[in-house]
């Protein structure tokens, strides 16, 4: 590569790898060129039509973004599963296309790893590590519409939800309403499923779970207070009739060391109102749902065997 070619270039990241080609030809390096380094033999790699990686080995995730915006131009914005992951999210799978929103006014037909798609409704940017990156809503509802299984479907919409708080259910249902309809309609089962407030993935799993025993249905995530009307805590799932407390113990999620110091007293104040209760793992809620289910019929077949305590769920 010539000196030249390595000058200096408006880029999100400090070592740019992606050009246009004609932005290299600019730069002294001719199309010919270019294309040449850039066959299957080459020491570079074409991305996308007009589109180069002036870097030897595979293109990186990064690599492969930003030559999709490239291609789709100015005001395009990335969307979907790399989106999610942009914002955090952990559950999108990191070998799916990259996802691109455009002008509905341009037309540019989708390449190998990547998907442009016309949309009248341009989301405004946030700009995560350099990229214009839709709002979580949006990308998340982006990423569900896309016909993946449903464990896949539940576990992004969760941890949507979960993460940070920053991701209201009405936020994803509002969004599903306003684009387009295609697609959604396992998302929209699974947020109406949702609609009991589970927080984690991990009580999602629990709640399954739950569903398969012959017990009574539990309330989720409902306040809990003691006879005076004083706040106990809000149990991921309550057995009403015998007064049992399931907690579902998501190190990800209630382990900061904030939230250690906020489990230990609520743990002292369900022991002070008498109130039993049985503490899951995720872990063993998945790799062992029939102990954990035999486990969750033996505490309250014991918390059935003693005066129920006298606490109510808030009104």
């Amino acid at each position: 590569m010539t000196a030249a070619s390595r000058a200096p270039v408006p880029s999100p990241h400090p070592d740019r790898r992606v050009f246009r080609v004609r932005e290299l030809e600019r730069l002294g390096v001719s199309q010919s060129t270019a294309y040449r380094r850039a066959r299957a033999d080459g020491p570079w790699s074409r991305l996308a039509p007009g589109i180069v990686l002036v870097a030897p080995g595979p293109p990186t995730t990064e690599d492969l973004i930003e030559a999709a915006l490239l291609r789709a131009g100015p005001g395009a914005v990335l969307t979907g599963m790399h989106a999610a992951r942009l914002h955090g999210l952990r559950s999108p799978p990191r070998d799916e296309p990259i996802h691109v929103l455009i002008p509905h006014q341009r037309k540019i037909q989708s390449h190998a790893h990547m998907r442009f798609e016309r949309t009248t409704r341009l989301p405004t940017p946030v700009e995560i590590d350099g990229f214009p990156t839709a709002p979580l809503s949006r990308a998340t509802t982006d990423a569900v519409r896309t016909w993946k299984s449903r464990a896949l479907t539940e576990e992004l919409l969760v941890e949507a939800i979960q993460h940070r708080r920053r991701c209201h259910p009405h936020d994803l249902m509002s969004e599903m309403e306003l684009g387009s309809r295609r697609g959604t309609g396992l998302p929209r089962e699974i947020l109406r499923s949702l609609a009991v407030d589970l927080r984690s993935v991990a009580e999602l799993g629990a709640f399954k779970l739950l569903r398969t025993t012959d017990l009574p249905e539990p309330a989720w995530n409902a306040a809990l207070f003691d006879e005076k009307g004083r706040y106990i805590a809000r149990p991921d799932a309550w057995f009403d009739d015998v007064g049992l407390a399931v907690e579902i113990d998501s190190f990800d999620f209630h382990f900061s060391r904030y939230d250690y110091a906020a489990t230990a007293r609520r743990d002292s104040r369900y022991a002070m109102n008498g109130v039993i209760v049985l503490r899951l793992l995720p872990t063993r809620i998945q790799a062992s749902p029939d102990e954990v289910r035999r486990e969750v019929e033996r505490s309250y077949r014991t918390a059935a065997g003693r005066p129920r305590p006298q606490v109510h769920l808030g009104r």
